[in-house]
């Protein structure tokens, strides 16, 4: 499989994604965000990992809020509350898994 490296063509779309690796139980997301983009608090059903390749955002899972930025990464376990705001362009790597 091979990934473009060409800018993305926002339009009105605040993110875009690709599943790199998808099965029953391990999802690997390359997810690029526009600054000022958000993921609402949500849960997931298994534990995660969210690894900024560029940029930052800012980390909200359970209690805690802290920013991440290029080369950090962040884990939480299934079904913790967790939201997400690019501070700038950015890219993350996001791994779900069902345990």
């Amino acid at each position: 499989m091979s990934v473009s490296r060409a800018p993305p063509k926002w339009k009105s779309a605040d993110r875009h994604a690709v599943s790199l690796v998808k099965d029953d139980a391990l999802n690997v997301l390359l997810m690029v965000l526009k600054k000022g983009a958000h993921l609402h608090e949500h849960r997931t059903k298994g534990p995660i990992t969210v690894q900024v390749v560029s940029g930052s955002i800012r980390f909200s899972g359970g209690p805690d809020q802290r920013i991440i930025s290029a080369g950090e990464m962040v884990g939480l376990d299934r079904g913790v509350p967790h939201s997400l705001e690019a501070l700038e362009e950015s890219a993350l790597i996001l791994v779900t898994a069902i345990d």
